[in-house]
Protein backbone atom coordinates (compact mmCIF):
# COMPACT_ATOMS: atom_id res chain seq x y z
CA UNK A 1 0.00 0.00 0.00
CA UNK A 2 1.08 3.59 -0.69
CA UNK A 3 4.14 2.35 -2.64
CA UNK A 4 4.03 5.26 -5.07
CA UNK A 5 3.70 7.97 -2.44
CA UNK A 6 6.04 6.94 0.36
CA UNK A 7 9.13 8.49 -1.19
CA UNK A 8 7.82 11.84 0.00
CA UNK A 9 8.23 10.56 3.56
CA UNK A 10 11.54 8.79 3.00
CA UNK A 11 10.01 5.46 4.02
CA UNK A 12 10.43 1.90 2.86
CA UNK A 13 7.99 0.27 5.27
CA UNK A 14 5.31 -0.33 2.63
CA UNK A 15 7.62 -2.27 0.37
CA UNK A 16 6.99 -5.97 1.14
CA UNK A 17 9.17 -6.87 4.10
CA UNK A 18 9.27 -10.33 5.65
CA UNK A 19 9.42 -9.20 9.29
CA UNK A 20 6.74 -6.52 8.91
CA UNK A 21 4.52 -8.81 6.85
CA UNK A 22 4.84 -11.65 9.36
CA UNK A 23 3.72 -9.49 12.31
CA UNK A 24 0.92 -8.10 10.16
CA UNK A 25 -0.31 -11.55 9.18
CA UNK A 26 -0.23 -12.64 12.83
CA UNK A 27 -2.47 -9.65 13.60
CA UNK A 28 -4.88 -10.56 10.78
CA UNK A 29 -5.00 -14.18 11.97
CA UNK A 30 -5.70 -13.01 15.52
CA UNK A 31 -8.67 -10.95 14.29
CA UNK A 32 -9.88 -13.97 12.31
CA UNK A 33 -9.78 -16.15 15.43
CA UNK A 34 -11.70 -13.53 17.41
CA UNK A 35 -14.23 -13.42 14.56
CA UNK A 36 -14.66 -17.20 14.78
CA UNK A 37 -15.56 -16.94 18.48
CA UNK A 38 -17.97 -14.06 17.75
CA UNK A 39 -19.67 -16.11 15.05
CA UNK A 40 -19.90 -19.08 17.42
CA UNK A 41 -21.42 -16.89 20.15
CA UNK A 42 -23.97 -15.30 17.76
CA UNK A 43 -24.71 -17.92 15.08
CA UNK A 44 -27.60 -15.87 13.66
CA UNK A 45 -25.09 -13.40 12.29
CA UNK A 46 -22.25 -15.82 11.50
CA UNK A 47 -22.66 -15.63 7.70
CA UNK A 48 -22.70 -11.85 7.84
CA UNK A 49 -19.63 -11.67 10.08
CA UNK A 50 -17.64 -14.13 7.96
CA UNK A 51 -18.58 -12.28 4.78
CA UNK A 52 -17.53 -8.95 6.30
CA UNK A 53 -14.22 -10.50 7.41
CA UNK A 54 -13.40 -12.08 4.04
CA UNK A 55 -14.25 -8.99 2.00
CA UNK A 56 -12.13 -6.76 4.22
CA UNK A 57 -9.13 -9.09 4.36
CA UNK A 58 -9.12 -9.46 0.57
CA UNK A 59 -9.21 -5.69 0.18
CA UNK A 60 -6.37 -5.30 2.70
CA UNK A 61 -4.18 -7.74 0.79
CA UNK A 62 -4.98 -6.34 -2.66
CA UNK A 63 -4.31 -2.83 -1.38
CA UNK A 64 -1.06 -3.85 0.28
CA UNK A 65 0.46 -5.81 -2.58
CA UNK A 66 -1.15 -4.68 -5.83
CA UNK A 67 -2.74 -1.22 -5.91
CA UNK A 68 -3.36 1.89 -3.83
CA UNK A 69 -6.81 2.05 -2.30
CA UNK A 70 -8.78 5.33 -2.38
CA UNK A 71 -7.94 7.83 0.39
CA UNK A 72 -4.61 6.17 1.23
CA UNK A 73 -2.51 9.21 0.45
CA UNK A 74 -2.03 12.50 2.33
CA UNK A 75 -3.70 12.07 5.75
CA UNK A 76 -3.27 8.30 5.89
CA UNK A 77 0.45 8.58 5.19
CA UNK A 78 0.82 11.42 7.65
CA UNK A 79 -0.96 9.57 10.47
CA UNK A 80 1.14 6.45 9.92
CA UNK A 81 4.40 8.38 9.77
CA UNK A 82 3.49 10.31 12.93
CA UNK A 83 2.65 7.05 14.72
CA UNK A 84 6.04 5.58 13.91
CA UNK A 85 7.78 8.81 14.89
CA UNK A 86 6.22 8.57 18.36
CA UNK A 87 6.82 4.79 18.63
CA UNK A 88 10.43 4.39 17.55
CA UNK A 89 11.85 5.46 20.95
CA UNK A 90 10.06 2.64 22.74
CA UNK A 91 6.83 1.77 24.52
CA UNK A 92 7.25 3.89 27.65
CA UNK A 93 8.23 6.99 25.69
CA UNK A 94 4.95 6.79 23.76
CA UNK A 95 3.05 7.82 26.88
CA UNK A 96 5.21 10.90 27.21
CA UNK A 97 3.82 11.97 23.83
CA UNK A 98 0.18 11.69 24.89
CA UNK A 99 -1.80 14.18 22.81
CA UNK A 100 -5.19 14.24 24.50
CA UNK A 101 -8.17 14.88 22.22
CA UNK A 102 -6.61 16.24 19.03
CA UNK A 103 -5.97 15.51 15.38
CA UNK A 104 -2.88 13.51 16.47
CA UNK A 105 -4.62 11.29 19.01
CA UNK A 106 -5.15 8.55 16.41
CA UNK A 107 -1.41 8.55 15.60
CA UNK A 108 -0.58 8.38 19.30
CA UNK A 109 -2.88 5.39 19.77
CA UNK A 110 -1.34 3.58 16.77
CA UNK A 111 2.11 4.30 18.18
CA UNK A 112 1.37 1.88 21.04
CA UNK A 113 1.22 -1.33 18.92
CA UNK A 114 4.05 0.01 16.76
CA UNK A 115 6.25 0.40 19.86
CA UNK A 116 5.46 -3.18 20.93
CA UNK A 117 5.46 -5.12 17.66
CA UNK A 118 7.39 -3.01 15.18
CA UNK A 119 6.31 -1.02 12.18
CA UNK A 120 3.80 -2.82 9.98
CA UNK A 121 0.85 -1.03 8.43
CA UNK A 122 -0.96 -4.39 8.44
CA UNK A 123 -1.12 -4.18 12.26
CA UNK A 124 -2.89 -0.82 12.06
CA UNK A 125 -5.23 -2.22 9.42
CA UNK A 126 -5.97 -5.27 11.58
CA UNK A 127 -7.07 -3.07 14.49
CA UNK A 128 -9.39 -1.16 12.14
CA UNK A 129 -10.60 -4.50 10.78
CA UNK A 130 -11.52 -5.64 14.29
CA UNK A 131 -13.44 -2.44 15.01
CA UNK A 132 -15.18 -2.68 11.63
CA UNK A 133 -16.36 -6.20 12.42
CA UNK A 134 -17.34 -5.08 15.90
CA UNK A 135 -19.48 -2.35 14.31
CA UNK A 136 -21.29 -4.97 12.21
CA UNK A 137 -22.06 -7.03 15.32
CA UNK A 138 -23.04 -4.08 17.51
CA UNK A 139 -25.11 -2.51 14.72
CA UNK A 140 -27.02 -5.79 14.38
CA UNK A 141 -27.62 -5.93 18.14
CA UNK A 142 -28.89 -2.32 18.22
CA UNK A 143 -31.18 -2.99 15.25
CA UNK A 144 -32.62 -6.05 17.03
CA UNK A 145 -33.42 -3.91 20.06
CA UNK A 146 -34.95 -1.05 18.05
CA UNK A 147 -36.75 -2.96 15.31
CA UNK A 148 -36.96 -6.75 14.90
CA UNK A 149 -34.86 -9.76 13.86
CA UNK A 150 -35.73 -9.38 10.19
CA UNK A 151 -34.67 -5.73 10.04
CA UNK A 152 -31.57 -6.51 12.09
CA UNK A 153 -30.41 -9.07 9.55
CA UNK A 154 -30.83 -6.53 6.76
CA UNK A 155 -28.88 -3.98 8.78
CA UNK A 156 -26.12 -6.55 9.35
CA UNK A 157 -25.74 -7.26 5.64
CA UNK A 158 -25.70 -3.58 4.72
CA UNK A 159 -23.07 -2.83 7.38
CA UNK A 160 -20.99 -5.75 6.15
CA UNK A 161 -21.09 -4.64 2.50
CA UNK A 162 -21.49 -0.86 2.59
CA UNK A 163 -18.53 0.38 0.49
CA UNK A 164 -17.35 3.32 2.61
CA UNK A 165 -17.64 1.29 5.82
CA UNK A 166 -15.50 -1.43 4.24
CA UNK A 167 -12.88 1.01 2.98
CA UNK A 168 -12.51 3.12 6.11
CA UNK A 169 -12.30 0.08 8.36
CA UNK A 170 -9.11 -1.16 6.68
CA UNK A 171 -7.04 1.93 5.84
CA UNK A 172 -4.96 3.96 8.34
CA UNK A 173 -7.55 6.63 9.08
CA UNK A 174 -9.58 7.31 12.22
CA UNK A 175 -13.08 7.05 10.70
CA UNK A 176 -13.66 3.48 11.89
CA UNK A 177 -12.80 4.51 15.45
CA UNK A 178 -15.19 7.45 15.27
CA UNK A 179 -18.05 5.37 13.85
CA UNK A 180 -17.48 2.51 16.31
CA UNK A 181 -17.58 4.74 19.40
CA UNK A 182 -20.57 6.66 18.03
CA UNK A 183 -22.29 3.29 17.72
CA UNK A 184 -21.36 2.51 21.34
CA UNK A 185 -22.98 5.84 22.28
CA UNK A 186 -26.05 4.91 20.22
CA UNK A 187 -26.24 1.53 21.98
CA UNK A 188 -26.16 3.38 25.30
CA UNK A 189 -28.95 5.77 24.23
CA UNK A 190 -31.24 2.95 23.11
CA UNK A 191 -30.77 1.05 26.37
CA UNK A 192 -31.00 4.19 28.53
CA UNK A 193 -34.37 5.11 27.00
CA UNK A 194 -35.60 1.61 27.81
CA UNK A 195 -34.18 1.29 31.34
CA UNK A 196 -33.30 4.85 32.49
CA UNK A 197 -30.18 3.23 33.95
CA UNK A 198 -27.29 5.52 34.92
CA UNK A 199 -24.86 2.90 33.63
CA UNK A 200 -26.20 3.18 30.08
CA UNK A 201 -26.17 6.98 30.28
CA UNK A 202 -22.50 6.83 31.29
CA UNK A 203 -21.83 4.35 28.47
CA UNK A 204 -23.42 6.70 25.96
CA UNK A 205 -21.57 9.80 27.16
CA UNK A 206 -18.36 7.75 27.30
CA UNK A 207 -18.88 6.69 23.67
CA UNK A 208 -19.28 10.30 22.57
CA UNK A 209 -16.21 11.35 24.56
CA UNK A 210 -14.11 8.53 23.06
CA UNK A 211 -15.25 9.51 19.55
CA UNK A 212 -14.45 13.15 20.35
CA UNK A 213 -10.86 12.25 21.20
CA UNK A 214 -10.44 11.25 17.54
CA UNK A 215 -12.38 14.18 16.06
CA UNK A 216 -13.43 17.12 18.19
CA UNK A 217 -16.85 17.92 16.66
CA UNK A 218 -18.10 14.52 17.79
CA UNK A 219 -18.19 15.88 21.35
CA UNK A 220 -21.35 17.69 20.21
CA UNK A 221 -23.36 14.48 20.49
CA UNK A 222 -22.22 14.03 24.07
CA UNK A 223 -23.20 17.60 24.91
CA UNK A 224 -26.69 17.14 23.44
CA UNK A 225 -27.26 13.83 25.20
CA UNK A 226 -25.95 15.30 28.47
CA UNK A 227 -28.55 18.08 28.24
CA UNK A 228 -31.30 15.51 27.56
CA UNK A 229 -30.11 13.37 30.47
CA UNK A 230 -29.82 16.43 32.72
CA UNK A 231 -33.44 17.38 32.00
CA UNK A 232 -34.57 13.79 32.61
CA UNK A 233 -32.75 13.65 35.96
CA UNK A 234 -34.21 17.00 37.01
CA UNK A 235 -37.71 15.75 36.26
CA UNK A 236 -37.11 12.58 38.28
CA UNK A 237 -35.60 14.57 41.15
CA UNK A 238 -38.62 16.89 41.32
CA UNK A 239 -40.93 13.87 41.46
CA UNK A 240 -38.92 12.44 44.36
CA UNK A 241 -38.91 15.79 46.19
CA UNK A 242 -42.70 15.78 46.18
CA UNK A 243 -42.54 12.65 48.32
CA UNK A 244 -39.66 14.05 50.42
CA UNK A 245 -37.07 11.72 48.90
CA UNK A 246 -33.69 12.51 47.34
CA UNK A 247 -31.65 10.49 44.85
CA UNK A 248 -27.94 10.73 45.66
CA UNK A 249 -27.02 9.45 42.20
CA UNK A 250 -29.28 12.06 40.64
CA UNK A 251 -27.73 14.85 42.71
CA UNK A 252 -24.22 13.70 41.78
CA UNK A 253 -25.03 13.58 38.06
CA UNK A 254 -26.78 16.98 38.16
CA UNK A 255 -23.76 18.48 39.93
CA UNK A 256 -21.21 17.02 37.48
CA UNK A 257 -23.15 18.09 34.39
CA UNK A 258 -23.76 21.53 35.88
CA UNK A 259 -20.04 21.96 36.62
CA UNK A 260 -19.10 20.93 33.07
CA UNK A 261 -21.49 23.37 31.42
CA UNK A 262 -20.49 26.13 33.84
CA UNK A 263 -16.84 25.63 32.87
CA UNK A 264 -17.67 25.48 29.17
CA UNK A 265 -19.90 28.56 29.22
CA UNK A 266 -17.15 30.48 31.01
CA UNK A 267 -14.65 29.53 28.23
CA UNK A 268 -12.56 27.29 30.50
CA UNK A 269 -12.98 24.21 28.29
CA UNK A 270 -11.54 24.08 24.77
CA UNK A 271 -12.81 21.43 22.33
CA UNK A 272 -10.73 20.57 19.24
CA UNK A 273 -12.11 22.06 15.98
CA UNK A 274 -14.90 23.73 17.98
CA UNK A 275 -12.96 25.89 20.41
CA UNK A 276 -14.34 27.31 23.62
CA UNK A 277 -17.90 28.58 24.02
CA UNK A 278 -17.10 32.07 22.72
CA UNK A 279 -15.26 30.77 19.64
CA UNK A 280 -17.96 28.24 18.79
CA UNK A 281 -20.47 31.07 18.35
CA UNK A 282 -18.08 33.45 16.59
CA UNK A 283 -19.50 33.65 13.05
CA UNK A 284 -16.46 35.55 11.78
CA UNK A 285 -14.27 32.62 12.83
CA UNK A 286 -16.45 30.14 10.96
CA UNK A 287 -16.67 32.31 7.83
CA UNK A 288 -12.88 32.53 7.69
CA UNK A 289 -12.68 28.77 8.26
CA UNK A 290 -15.02 28.12 5.32
CA UNK A 291 -13.02 30.34 2.94
CA UNK A 292 -9.78 28.60 3.87
CA UNK A 293 -11.12 25.16 2.96
CA UNK A 294 -12.48 25.98 -0.50
CA UNK A 295 -9.62 24.58 -2.56
CA UNK A 296 -8.92 21.74 -4.98
CA UNK A 297 -11.04 20.24 -7.76
CA UNK A 298 -13.39 18.67 -5.18
CA UNK A 299 -14.24 21.95 -3.45
CA UNK A 300 -17.81 23.17 -3.07
CA UNK A 301 -18.94 25.91 -5.51
CA UNK A 302 -17.88 29.46 -4.65
CA UNK A 303 -21.47 30.57 -4.02
CA UNK A 304 -21.47 28.43 -0.85
CA UNK A 305 -18.94 30.75 0.80
CA UNK A 306 -20.67 32.48 3.72
CA UNK A 307 -20.00 36.23 3.65
CA UNK A 308 -22.19 37.45 6.49
CA UNK A 309 -24.43 36.32 9.33
CA UNK A 310 -27.64 36.35 7.26
CA UNK A 311 -26.14 33.94 4.72
CA UNK A 312 -25.62 31.38 7.49
CA UNK A 313 -29.38 30.93 7.60
CA UNK A 314 -29.87 29.76 4.04
CA UNK A 315 -26.40 28.80 2.79
CA UNK A 316 -25.96 26.67 5.89
CA UNK A 317 -28.81 24.43 4.70
CA UNK A 318 -27.28 24.09 1.22
CA UNK A 319 -23.91 23.26 2.77
CA UNK A 320 -25.55 20.50 4.81
CA UNK A 321 -27.09 19.08 1.63
CA UNK A 322 -23.70 19.23 -0.07
CA UNK A 323 -22.10 17.45 2.86
CA UNK A 324 -24.59 14.58 2.75
CA UNK A 325 -25.19 14.20 -0.99
CA UNK A 326 -22.20 15.54 -2.96
CA UNK A 327 -20.65 15.09 -5.43
CA UNK A 328 -23.60 15.70 -7.73
CA UNK A 329 -23.48 14.32 -11.31
CA UNK A 330 -22.49 17.68 -12.83
CA UNK A 331 -19.45 17.87 -10.52
CA UNK A 332 -17.83 14.60 -11.64
CA UNK A 333 -14.47 15.38 -13.25
CA UNK A 334 -12.46 12.21 -12.66
CA UNK A 335 -12.77 8.52 -11.85
CA UNK A 336 -12.31 9.29 -8.13
CA UNK A 337 -15.28 11.65 -8.35
CA UNK A 338 -17.28 8.84 -9.96
CA UNK A 339 -16.62 6.69 -6.88
CA UNK A 340 -17.82 9.60 -4.77
CA UNK A 341 -20.99 9.83 -6.88
CA UNK A 342 -21.71 6.16 -6.15
CA UNK A 343 -21.27 6.82 -2.43
CA UNK A 344 -23.57 9.86 -2.61
CA UNK A 345 -26.20 7.79 -4.46
CA UNK A 346 -26.30 5.32 -1.58
CA UNK A 347 -26.98 8.16 0.87
CA UNK A 348 -29.78 9.43 -1.38
CA UNK A 349 -31.39 6.00 -1.17
CA UNK A 350 -30.91 5.74 2.60
CA UNK A 351 -32.45 9.16 3.22
CA UNK A 352 -35.39 8.23 1.02
CA UNK A 353 -35.92 5.18 3.25
CA UNK A 354 -35.64 7.38 6.35
CA UNK A 355 -38.31 9.68 4.93
CA UNK A 356 -40.57 6.68 4.38
CA UNK A 357 -39.86 5.59 7.96
CA UNK A 358 -40.36 9.04 9.51
CA UNK A 359 -43.52 8.17 11.48
CA UNK A 360 -41.93 5.17 13.19
CA UNK A 361 -38.81 7.20 13.96
CA UNK A 362 -40.81 10.01 15.53
CA UNK A 363 -42.77 7.60 17.75
CA UNK A 364 -39.57 6.11 19.20
CA UNK A 365 -37.84 8.24 21.84
CA UNK A 366 -34.39 6.73 21.25
CA UNK A 367 -34.65 7.27 17.49
CA UNK A 368 -35.77 10.88 18.01
CA UNK A 369 -32.68 11.50 20.12
CA UNK A 370 -30.43 9.83 17.54
CA UNK A 371 -32.02 11.88 14.76
CA UNK A 372 -31.59 15.12 16.73
CA UNK A 373 -27.91 14.38 17.31
CA UNK A 374 -27.42 13.49 13.63
CA UNK A 375 -28.99 16.78 12.56
CA UNK A 376 -26.59 18.65 14.86
CA UNK A 377 -23.66 16.73 13.38
CA UNK A 378 -24.82 17.42 9.82
CA UNK A 379 -25.03 21.13 10.54
CA UNK A 380 -21.60 21.21 12.23
CA UNK A 381 -19.89 19.26 9.46
CA UNK A 382 -21.87 21.06 6.78
CA UNK A 383 -20.38 24.33 8.02
CA UNK A 384 -16.91 22.92 8.63
CA UNK A 385 -16.40 20.86 5.45
CA UNK A 386 -15.89 22.66 2.13
CA UNK A 387 -15.04 19.91 -0.35
CA UNK A 388 -16.77 16.65 -1.13
CA UNK A 389 -13.51 14.69 -0.92
CA UNK A 390 -13.43 15.35 2.83
CA UNK A 391 -17.22 15.11 2.98
CA UNK A 392 -17.22 11.50 1.76
CA UNK A 393 -14.82 10.59 4.54
CA UNK A 394 -16.55 12.53 7.31
CA UNK A 395 -20.09 11.41 6.53
CA UNK A 396 -18.98 7.76 6.75
CA UNK A 397 -18.73 8.42 10.50
CA UNK A 398 -22.54 8.59 10.62
CA UNK A 399 -23.36 5.89 8.07
CA UNK A 400 -24.26 3.30 10.72
CA UNK A 401 -26.82 5.53 12.46
CA UNK A 402 -28.31 6.49 9.08
CA UNK A 403 -28.64 2.81 8.18
CA UNK A 404 -30.29 2.08 11.55
CA UNK A 405 -32.90 4.80 10.95
CA UNK A 406 -33.65 3.36 7.51
CA UNK A 407 -33.64 -0.29 8.68
CA UNK A 408 -37.25 -1.44 8.05
CA UNK A 409 -37.14 -0.25 4.43
CA UNK A 410 -33.75 -1.70 3.54
CA UNK A 411 -34.08 -4.22 0.67
CA UNK A 412 -33.47 -7.91 1.16
CA UNK A 413 -30.23 -9.21 -0.34
CA UNK A 414 -30.71 -12.14 -2.72
CA UNK A 415 -28.54 -14.14 -5.08
CA UNK A 416 -29.39 -16.39 -7.97
CA UNK A 417 -28.24 -20.00 -8.11
CA UNK A 418 -29.23 -21.29 -11.59
CA UNK A 419 -32.65 -22.76 -10.96
CA UNK A 420 -33.52 -20.92 -7.75
CA UNK A 421 -33.23 -17.59 -6.08
CA UNK A 422 -32.23 -17.69 -2.46
CA UNK A 423 -32.69 -14.90 0.07
CA UNK A 424 -29.67 -14.07 2.18
CA UNK A 425 -30.71 -14.18 5.82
Amino acid sequence: MFKKEIKDYGLDIFVPNLTADLSGFVAICTVSIITFFIATRWPDISKIIYTALIVRILLILFGYYFFNLPDTKADALGYEWDAWNMAKDGFFNVFGNFTGPSSRFYSWLMAIPYSLFGRSVLIIQSIGLLLGLGSVLLGWLVAKKIWDDHSAIKVGWVLALFPSLILYSIIPLKEVYCSFFLLVATFGIVNWVETKSLNFAILSIGGFVAAGFFHGPLFIGGIIFSVIYFISILQESFKLLKTFRVSLKGLLVITLIFLFFSAYLSNKIFLPYIGDFETSFDLAYWMENIKGRLRGNASYPAWLVVENEIEFLYKGLFRVLYFIFSPFPWEVKSFAHLIGLLDASLYFILFYFIFQNRKAIWKNTALRIILLILIAYFFAYGIGVSNFGSGIRHRSKFAIEIILLAAPFLPKLIFSNKNKIKEIS
